[in-house]
């Protein structure tokens, strides 16, 4: 299934008003405005103190002593607003932020802090509100399949909400059920979307803002058809994953486009173990999980390529044997031949701290925009896991490494490969557990 047919007859192209759009409007038009002057806010606000700083330069010689401060206390201002415009939104608002706060290569920091606590910022829905979305997926007898449903939820995101069941033969299972009107504001917020991208597109330097926001769409588009979850679920299972790497078992005649059931896991969130062994002293333990999903991903990326691209720490279970569960395949990326070799030989290199072979393998990787300057600068972050031993845990960590690489190629421009943006993410996660631990980021067991 292509994302075009998720689309149906929406795209970037069209006339930004025709009579859908006007009804979407109408409909969410709340929403609607609300995001609208809050983008004109923020642009009005750029605007002026653009203004600001030519005059400044022109009749006081402002350098950027003076310049930077003023940007980043502004920067603070509209983050903030950008935070509660996508809180209050909800819904693909929430995901345009959680997208957003793992872009530092095009965001300046506040606005990574400030939208960081959406990233688990859900509330949960009554089970009572699902029951017709698993009528209309499951058939008006769907509760005969099943034993029990526990109506409270073991987790809530953004569009979905998963509930332990125990089917009629006997085996417990995780239900996931798309959240009430996900579909209806995603049309609104598509035209939204376009609306904005068309207004912004041309105004925020080296940045395609219409491809920014089409890549999003089209990642969100994918994660509310479940029926792309299931076929990545199974692509993932039907790998040679290395030992103790678990894969949730489909419940292939239970699965839909707003329904998927899998088998339910017996196990403890892998941050609350390691929390649990932290406590207790037990650092093998914490070493062994995790380099086990370290040489996962290590593996998804540099031979498979292809890797759960949420590297959220709820979606990494711990069972009673020690194997690590990785769930929730709504967000893939996915890597060509030549993107899964380019960038192998990339990690590699900033894990060795390779500065010679640093900016060739980068524009051999599709990164735009580098001169040698930058390239020089960009080398003073490769990763000195030797070194960084040596003092102690006081040198770089995995995940200031993929944070300075991508701040730079914020601060200079670099256009970056959206297939580096989503690798990055899941470094920095994994190096964000090996530094919370002072565990060791070994980056190729392999």
């Amino acid at each position: 299934m292509s994302t075009t047919e998720i689309y149906h007859d929406y795209d970037f192209s069209e006339p930004l008003f025709n009579w859908r759009k006007f009804k979407q409007m109408i409909t969410g038009r709340k929403r609607f405005f609300a995001a609208i002057s809050t983008v004109i806010l923020v642009e009005r606000s750029y605007a002026r103190l653009n203004r600001k700083v030519r005059r400044g330069k022109e009749k006081h010689g402002w350098t950027k002593d003076t310049i930077i401060p003023m940007y980043k206390e502004l920067h603070k201002i509209n983050a903030n607003r950008m935070y509660r415009l996508c809180k209050s939104n909800g819904a693909i608002w929430v995901k345009f932020a959680q997208f957003l706060s793992a872009r530092p290569d095009i965001l300046p920091r506040a606005y990574i802090e400030a939208l960081k606590p959406l990233q688990n910022d859900n509330r949960s829905v009554p089970f009572s509100a699902l029951i017709p979305t698993l009528t209309e997926e499951l058939g008006p007898d769907w509760r005969d399949s099943f034993e029990w449903i526990d109506e409270k939820p073991v987790a809530t995101a953004s569009i979905a909400q998963v509930h332990k069941a125990k089917l009629k033969n006997g085996q417990e299972v995780a239900i996931k059920i798309q959240l009430p009107a996900v579909e209806k504001l995603f049309d609104q917020d598509f035209t939204v979307m376009q609306i904005l991208g068309r207004f912004l597109n041309g105004k925020i330097p080296q940045i395609d803002v219409i491809q920014m926001i089409r890549f999003m769409l089209e990642m969100t588009a994918e994660e509310i058809n479940f029926k792309y979850e299931y076929a990545n679920t199974k692509q993932f299972g039907e790998l040679d994953h290395q030992p103790r790497i678990r894969v949730p078992v489909l419940q292939h005649e239970f699965c839909k486009t707003k329904v998927m059931v899998t088998n339910w896991i017996n196990g403890l969130r892998l941050v609350d173990v390691l929390d649990q062994n932290h406590k207790s002293g037990d650092i093998d333990k914490i070493k062994d999980l995790l380099e086990v999903l370290q040489n996962s991903y290590m593996q998804q990326i540099t031979k498979f390529g292809v890797f759960q691209a949420d590297p959220h720490p709820g979606n990494f279970l711990v069972d009673d044997e020690d194997n690590v569960w990785i769930v929730d395949y709504g967000t893939i990326g996915r890597l060509t031949p030549e993107e899964t070799m380019n960038f192998s030989m990339l990690i590699v290199a900033m894990m060795q701290g390779d500065r010679k072979n640093l900016g060739p393998l980068m524009k051999k990787a599709g990164f735009k925009g580098l001169d040698n300057d930058v390239v020089e600068e960009l080398s003073a972050y490769a990763y000195k896991p030797k070194k960084a031993m040596k003092e102690n845990h006081r040198g770089q960590t995995m995940d200031e490494v993929m944070n300075g690489f991508m701040e730079r190629f914020q601060e200079a421009h670099v256009e970056v490969p959206d297939s580096f943006i989503a690798i990055g993410r899941v470094l920095a996660t994994l190096g964000g557990f090996f530094q919370t631990y002072k565990i060791r980021f070994e980056g190729m067991p392999f």
